[in-house]
Protein backbone atom coordinates (compact mmCIF):
# COMPACT_ATOMS: atom_id res chain seq x y z
CA UNK A 1 0.00 0.00 0.00
CA UNK A 2 2.77 2.22 0.59
CA UNK A 3 4.55 1.68 -2.49
CA UNK A 4 1.61 2.24 -4.44
CA UNK A 5 1.24 6.10 -2.81
CA UNK A 6 4.94 6.44 -3.11
CA UNK A 7 4.11 5.46 -6.75
CA UNK A 8 1.48 7.82 -7.08
CA UNK A 9 3.00 10.84 -5.43
CA UNK A 10 6.13 10.26 -7.71
CA UNK A 11 3.84 10.56 -10.78
CA UNK A 12 2.10 13.41 -9.39
CA UNK A 13 5.38 15.43 -9.45
CA UNK A 14 6.79 14.31 -12.93
CA UNK A 15 3.21 15.61 -14.39
CA UNK A 16 3.83 18.80 -12.55
CA UNK A 17 7.16 19.18 -13.15
CA UNK A 18 6.37 18.41 -16.89
CA UNK A 19 3.15 21.21 -16.58
CA UNK A 20 5.76 23.64 -15.59
CA UNK A 21 8.28 23.21 -17.80
CA UNK A 22 5.67 23.36 -21.05
CA UNK A 23 4.47 26.64 -19.36
CA UNK A 24 7.68 27.88 -18.88
CA UNK A 25 9.57 26.56 -21.83
CA UNK A 26 10.91 29.45 -23.61
CA UNK A 27 11.88 31.31 -20.40
CA UNK A 28 13.55 28.26 -19.62
CA UNK A 29 15.47 27.89 -22.75
CA UNK A 30 16.38 31.65 -22.21
CA UNK A 31 17.85 30.98 -19.27
CA UNK A 32 19.80 27.96 -20.19
CA UNK A 33 20.68 30.07 -23.47
CA UNK A 34 21.71 32.66 -21.32
CA UNK A 35 23.98 30.46 -19.14
CA UNK A 36 25.76 28.18 -22.17
CA UNK A 37 26.67 31.86 -23.75
CA UNK A 38 28.26 32.87 -20.54
CA UNK A 39 29.80 29.79 -19.79
CA UNK A 40 31.27 28.89 -23.44
CA UNK A 41 35.04 30.04 -22.87
CA UNK A 42 34.75 27.54 -20.43
CA UNK A 43 33.15 24.74 -22.08
CA UNK A 44 35.56 25.61 -25.64
CA UNK A 45 38.58 25.27 -22.95
CA UNK A 46 37.15 22.14 -21.81
CA UNK A 47 37.00 20.80 -24.98
CA UNK A 48 40.56 22.19 -25.94
CA UNK A 49 41.74 20.61 -22.77
CA UNK A 50 40.56 17.20 -23.78
CA UNK A 51 42.64 17.20 -27.09
CA UNK A 52 46.03 18.79 -25.86
CA UNK A 53 45.26 16.00 -23.50
CA UNK A 54 45.84 13.00 -25.72
CA UNK A 55 48.84 14.41 -27.32
CA UNK A 56 50.06 15.51 -23.58
CA UNK A 57 49.68 11.57 -22.46
CA UNK A 58 51.41 10.53 -25.35
CA UNK A 59 54.79 13.05 -24.90
CA UNK A 60 54.58 12.36 -21.23
CA UNK A 61 54.12 8.29 -21.46
CA UNK A 62 57.37 8.59 -24.90
CA UNK A 63 59.63 11.43 -25.06
CA UNK A 64 59.54 13.01 -21.14
CA UNK A 65 59.06 9.27 -19.66
CA UNK A 66 62.70 9.28 -18.31
CA UNK A 67 62.29 13.17 -16.96
CA UNK A 68 64.35 12.81 -14.26
CA UNK A 69 63.16 16.86 -12.70
CA UNK A 70 60.45 18.03 -10.35
CA UNK A 71 56.97 16.47 -11.86
CA UNK A 72 55.19 20.20 -12.71
CA UNK A 73 58.42 20.82 -14.85
CA UNK A 74 57.43 17.21 -16.94
CA UNK A 75 53.57 18.54 -16.52
CA UNK A 76 54.75 22.45 -17.99
CA UNK A 77 57.31 20.87 -21.07
CA UNK A 78 54.49 18.28 -22.35
CA UNK A 79 51.80 21.18 -22.64
CA UNK A 80 53.86 23.59 -24.07
CA UNK A 81 55.32 20.68 -26.40
CA UNK A 82 51.20 19.30 -26.98
CA UNK A 83 50.42 22.86 -27.67
CA UNK A 84 53.43 23.34 -29.99
CA UNK A 85 52.43 20.55 -32.14
CA UNK A 86 48.65 21.71 -32.69
CA UNK A 87 50.02 24.64 -33.77
CA UNK A 88 52.73 23.38 -36.23
CA UNK A 89 50.21 21.16 -38.06
CA UNK A 90 47.34 24.17 -38.34
CA UNK A 91 49.85 26.64 -39.54
CA UNK A 92 51.28 23.92 -42.09
CA UNK A 93 47.92 22.86 -43.78
CA UNK A 94 46.52 27.07 -43.59
CA UNK A 95 50.04 28.09 -45.19
CA UNK A 96 49.39 25.67 -47.86
CA UNK A 97 45.94 25.78 -48.60
CA UNK A 98 44.83 29.62 -48.32
CA UNK A 99 47.74 31.84 -50.43
CA UNK A 100 47.21 28.71 -53.57
CA UNK A 101 43.26 29.91 -52.74
CA UNK A 102 43.07 33.30 -52.80
CA UNK A 103 45.65 32.93 -56.12
CA UNK A 104 42.85 30.62 -57.81
CA UNK A 105 39.78 33.10 -56.37
CA UNK A 106 41.79 36.27 -58.24
CA UNK A 107 42.29 34.33 -61.41
CA UNK A 108 38.32 32.68 -61.39
CA UNK A 109 36.65 36.34 -61.11
CA UNK A 110 39.04 37.68 -63.29
CA UNK A 111 38.09 35.38 -66.08
CA UNK A 112 34.20 35.63 -65.86
CA UNK A 113 33.86 38.36 -67.89
CA UNK A 114 35.87 36.25 -70.75
CA UNK A 115 33.94 33.11 -70.03
CA UNK A 116 30.48 34.99 -70.23
CA UNK A 117 31.41 36.21 -72.97
CA UNK A 118 32.27 33.05 -74.27
CA UNK A 119 29.13 31.41 -73.62
CA UNK A 120 27.10 34.48 -74.63
CA UNK A 121 28.76 34.46 -78.47
CA UNK A 122 27.88 30.38 -78.48
CA UNK A 123 24.35 31.01 -77.35
CA UNK A 124 24.47 33.76 -80.41
CA UNK A 125 24.80 31.00 -83.10
CA UNK A 126 21.35 29.30 -82.07
CA UNK A 127 18.48 32.12 -81.85
CA UNK A 128 15.96 29.62 -80.49
CA UNK A 129 18.07 29.30 -77.24
CA UNK A 130 18.65 32.76 -76.96
CA UNK A 131 15.01 33.04 -76.80
CA UNK A 132 14.66 31.22 -73.90
CA UNK A 133 16.84 33.69 -71.51
CA UNK A 134 14.85 36.17 -69.92
CA UNK A 135 15.67 39.02 -71.96
CA UNK A 136 15.66 36.71 -75.08
CA UNK A 137 18.27 38.42 -77.96
CA UNK A 138 19.28 40.98 -75.69
CA UNK A 139 20.00 39.54 -72.45
CA UNK A 140 23.65 40.49 -73.09
CA UNK A 141 25.01 42.20 -69.53
CA UNK A 142 28.28 43.62 -69.12
CA UNK A 143 29.09 41.32 -66.62
CA UNK A 144 32.22 43.35 -65.40
CA UNK A 145 30.24 46.20 -64.14
CA UNK A 146 27.96 43.80 -62.28
CA UNK A 147 31.16 42.92 -60.70
CA UNK A 148 32.57 46.15 -59.96
CA UNK A 149 28.94 47.09 -58.98
CA UNK A 150 29.03 44.05 -56.58
CA UNK A 151 32.38 45.07 -55.17
CA UNK A 152 31.26 48.22 -54.29
CA UNK A 153 28.40 47.42 -52.70
CA UNK A 154 30.78 44.51 -50.58
CA UNK A 155 32.69 47.43 -49.96
CA UNK A 156 30.22 50.14 -48.47
CA UNK A 157 28.59 47.33 -46.82
CA UNK A 158 31.64 46.03 -45.04
CA UNK A 159 32.52 49.76 -43.50
CA UNK A 160 28.96 50.66 -42.70
CA UNK A 161 29.91 47.64 -40.03
CA UNK A 162 33.47 48.08 -39.87
CA UNK A 163 33.16 48.47 -35.76
CA UNK A 164 31.16 45.30 -35.45
CA UNK A 165 33.31 43.46 -37.40
CA UNK A 166 35.78 44.41 -35.23
CA UNK A 167 33.94 44.19 -31.72
CA UNK A 168 32.65 40.70 -33.53
CA UNK A 169 36.58 39.43 -34.06
CA UNK A 170 37.82 40.67 -30.73
CA UNK A 171 35.46 38.69 -28.63
CA UNK A 172 36.41 35.51 -30.55
CA UNK A 173 39.78 35.93 -29.65
CA UNK A 174 39.45 37.04 -26.18
CA UNK A 175 37.04 34.18 -26.07
CA UNK A 176 39.77 31.89 -27.68
CA UNK A 177 42.76 33.44 -25.25
CA UNK A 178 40.82 32.41 -21.76
CA UNK A 179 39.70 29.29 -23.17
CA UNK A 180 42.99 28.53 -23.58
CA UNK A 181 44.28 29.75 -20.34
CA UNK A 182 41.38 27.87 -19.03
CA UNK A 183 42.75 24.67 -20.83
CA UNK A 184 46.15 25.11 -19.43
CA UNK A 185 44.75 25.17 -15.96
CA UNK A 186 42.83 21.96 -16.39
CA UNK A 187 45.98 20.26 -17.96
CA UNK A 188 48.54 21.36 -15.09
CA UNK A 189 46.28 20.54 -12.43
CA UNK A 190 43.84 17.37 -13.55
CA UNK A 191 45.06 15.00 -10.94
CA UNK A 192 44.33 17.74 -8.47
CA UNK A 193 41.00 17.96 -9.47
CA UNK A 194 40.55 14.15 -10.03
CA UNK A 195 41.21 13.95 -6.60
CA UNK A 196 38.98 16.62 -5.43
CA UNK A 197 35.80 15.58 -7.59
CA UNK A 198 36.21 11.83 -5.86
CA UNK A 199 36.77 13.05 -2.39
CA UNK A 200 33.27 15.23 -3.10
CA UNK A 201 31.41 12.35 -4.55
CA UNK A 202 32.54 10.06 -1.62
CA UNK A 203 31.36 12.18 0.72
CA UNK A 204 28.14 13.37 -0.58
CA UNK A 205 26.82 10.98 -2.87
CA UNK A 206 26.63 7.03 -1.96
CA UNK A 207 29.18 4.69 -3.73
CA UNK A 208 26.43 3.04 -5.87
CA UNK A 209 25.83 5.68 -8.03
CA UNK A 210 29.54 7.14 -7.86
CA UNK A 211 30.61 3.78 -9.42
CA UNK A 212 27.59 4.03 -12.17
CA UNK A 213 28.95 7.54 -12.82
CA UNK A 214 32.63 6.56 -12.83
CA UNK A 215 31.21 3.75 -15.30
CA UNK A 216 29.54 6.11 -17.45
CA UNK A 217 32.83 8.94 -17.74
CA UNK A 218 35.02 5.83 -18.75
CA UNK A 219 32.89 4.86 -21.65
CA UNK A 220 32.64 8.20 -22.55
CA UNK A 221 35.69 8.95 -22.22
CA UNK A 222 36.90 5.48 -24.31
CA UNK A 223 34.59 6.54 -26.59
CA UNK A 224 35.45 9.84 -27.62
CA UNK A 225 39.28 9.06 -26.95
CA UNK A 226 38.95 6.05 -30.06
CA UNK A 227 36.53 8.34 -31.86
CA UNK A 228 39.33 11.53 -32.46
CA UNK A 229 41.60 8.64 -33.53
CA UNK A 230 40.03 7.05 -35.45
CA UNK A 231 38.96 10.41 -37.31
CA UNK A 232 42.48 11.42 -37.80
CA UNK A 233 43.39 8.10 -39.38
CA UNK A 234 41.05 8.01 -41.67
CA UNK A 235 41.12 11.99 -42.70
CA UNK A 236 44.62 10.87 -43.44
CA UNK A 237 43.95 7.98 -45.37
CA UNK A 238 41.52 10.00 -47.37
CA UNK A 239 43.74 12.59 -47.49
CA UNK A 240 46.24 10.25 -48.87
CA UNK A 241 44.02 8.59 -51.67
CA UNK A 242 43.07 11.75 -53.29
CA UNK A 243 46.44 12.74 -53.56
CA UNK A 244 47.34 9.63 -55.20
CA UNK A 245 44.17 9.78 -57.53
CA UNK A 246 44.53 13.22 -58.40
CA UNK A 247 48.62 12.62 -59.50
CA UNK A 248 47.62 9.31 -61.20
CA UNK A 249 45.12 11.35 -63.41
CA UNK A 250 47.02 14.49 -63.73
CA UNK A 251 45.01 16.87 -61.80
CA UNK A 252 46.76 20.07 -60.72
CA UNK A 253 47.26 21.03 -57.13
CA UNK A 254 46.92 17.43 -55.92
CA UNK A 255 49.47 17.89 -53.00
CA UNK A 256 47.38 20.92 -52.30
CA UNK A 257 44.20 19.61 -52.80
CA UNK A 258 45.10 16.32 -51.10
CA UNK A 259 45.59 18.00 -47.63
CA UNK A 260 42.28 20.08 -48.24
CA UNK A 261 39.86 17.14 -48.56
CA UNK A 262 41.80 15.36 -45.44
CA UNK A 263 41.69 18.20 -43.07
CA UNK A 264 38.03 18.76 -44.09
CA UNK A 265 37.98 15.07 -43.48
CA UNK A 266 37.67 15.42 -39.71
CA UNK A 267 33.63 16.55 -40.33
CA UNK A 268 32.41 13.05 -40.57
CA UNK A 269 30.95 11.33 -43.80
CA UNK A 270 30.26 15.15 -45.68
CA UNK A 271 33.45 16.86 -44.95
CA UNK A 272 35.46 15.54 -48.05
CA UNK A 273 32.52 16.84 -49.73
CA UNK A 274 33.64 20.74 -48.34
CA UNK A 275 36.99 19.82 -49.43
CA UNK A 276 36.19 18.57 -53.37
CA UNK A 277 34.19 21.94 -53.51
CA UNK A 278 36.73 24.60 -52.93
CA UNK A 279 39.06 21.69 -54.85
CA UNK A 280 36.60 21.97 -57.86
CA UNK A 281 36.90 26.15 -58.13
CA UNK A 282 40.78 25.90 -57.92
CA UNK A 283 40.83 23.29 -61.19
CA UNK A 284 38.21 25.45 -62.75
CA UNK A 285 40.72 28.21 -63.12
CA UNK A 286 43.13 25.93 -64.90
CA UNK A 287 40.89 23.85 -66.82
CA UNK A 288 36.99 23.39 -66.24
CA UNK A 289 37.07 19.93 -68.15
CA UNK A 290 39.58 19.04 -65.42
CA UNK A 291 37.22 20.32 -62.94
CA UNK A 292 34.40 18.47 -64.18
CA UNK A 293 36.66 14.99 -63.96
CA UNK A 294 37.73 15.83 -60.58
CA UNK A 295 34.18 16.30 -59.42
CA UNK A 296 33.52 12.73 -61.21
CA UNK A 297 36.15 11.84 -59.29
CA UNK A 298 35.68 12.83 -55.46
CA UNK A 299 32.14 11.35 -55.83
CA UNK A 300 33.31 7.97 -56.44
CA UNK A 301 36.19 8.48 -53.81
CA UNK A 302 33.66 9.97 -51.28
CA UNK A 303 31.37 6.58 -51.24
CA UNK A 304 34.13 4.27 -51.46
CA UNK A 305 34.80 6.37 -48.12
CA UNK A 306 31.68 6.71 -46.76
CA UNK A 307 30.59 2.99 -47.48
CA UNK A 308 34.00 1.02 -46.71
CA UNK A 309 36.54 3.44 -45.07
CA UNK A 310 34.84 5.31 -42.50
CA UNK A 311 32.85 2.85 -41.16
CA UNK A 312 35.77 0.32 -40.62
CA UNK A 313 38.34 2.50 -39.91
CA UNK A 314 35.48 4.69 -37.35
CA UNK A 315 32.81 3.24 -36.84
CA UNK A 316 35.30 -0.42 -35.84
CA UNK A 317 37.26 1.98 -33.54
CA UNK A 318 34.56 3.15 -31.12
CA UNK A 319 32.44 -0.55 -32.15
CA UNK A 320 29.82 1.26 -33.36
CA UNK A 321 28.17 -0.50 -36.32
CA UNK A 322 28.41 1.05 -39.63
CA UNK A 323 24.13 2.34 -39.83
CA UNK A 324 24.14 3.64 -36.26
CA UNK A 325 27.44 5.97 -37.66
CA UNK A 326 25.92 7.32 -40.38
CA UNK A 327 22.46 7.63 -38.86
CA UNK A 328 24.43 9.89 -35.89
CA UNK A 329 25.61 11.73 -38.51
CA UNK A 330 22.34 12.49 -39.85
CA UNK A 331 20.48 12.91 -36.69
CA UNK A 332 23.23 14.83 -35.06
CA UNK A 333 23.76 17.51 -38.31
CA UNK A 334 20.07 17.79 -38.60
CA UNK A 335 19.28 18.72 -34.66
CA UNK A 336 22.59 20.90 -33.88
CA UNK A 337 24.38 21.51 -36.72
CA UNK A 338 28.41 20.93 -37.19
CA UNK A 339 28.33 20.36 -33.27
CA UNK A 340 26.00 17.72 -33.64
CA UNK A 341 27.86 16.37 -36.59
CA UNK A 342 30.92 15.80 -34.45
CA UNK A 343 29.58 14.56 -31.30
CA UNK A 344 26.94 12.42 -32.73
CA UNK A 345 29.08 9.57 -33.35
CA UNK A 346 31.13 9.20 -30.20
CA UNK A 347 27.69 10.09 -28.33
CA UNK A 348 25.87 7.61 -29.82
CA UNK A 349 28.62 4.82 -29.40
CA UNK A 350 28.85 5.60 -25.61
CA UNK A 351 24.84 4.93 -24.85
CA UNK A 352 25.32 1.83 -27.52
CA UNK A 353 28.32 0.65 -25.25
CA UNK A 354 26.31 0.87 -21.54
CA UNK A 355 23.11 -0.38 -23.32
CA UNK A 356 24.86 -3.83 -24.61
CA UNK A 357 26.83 -3.65 -21.02
CA UNK A 358 23.42 -3.43 -19.56
CA UNK A 359 21.67 -6.46 -22.12
CA UNK A 360 24.49 -8.42 -21.19
CA UNK A 361 24.39 -8.10 -17.40
CA UNK A 362 20.20 -8.37 -17.47
CA UNK A 363 20.01 -11.24 -20.18
CA UNK A 364 23.66 -13.20 -20.03
CA UNK A 365 24.15 -15.41 -23.40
Amino acid sequence: MREKKDLIRYGALCVAALLLLYHYWDSAMSGVGALLGAAQPLLTGCAMAYIVNLIMVFYENTLLKRWRGKASGRRAASITLSLVTLFLILSLILNMILPELRSCMEVLLSSIPTAYGQVMDFLARYPELMELLPGGANSRIDIQQVLDQLFKLVGSGAGASLVNYISSLLTVVFDLIMALFFAVYLLAGKEWLARQTGRLLKTYVSPGITDRLYYVLRTLDSCFHRFIVGQCTEAVILGTLCALGMILFRFPYAVMIGVLVGATALIPIFGAYIGGAVGFIMIFTVSPVQALLFVAFIVVLQQLEGQLIYPRVVGSSIGLPGVFVFAAVLLGGSLFGVLGVLLGIPLTASAYQLLKDDLARRTPL
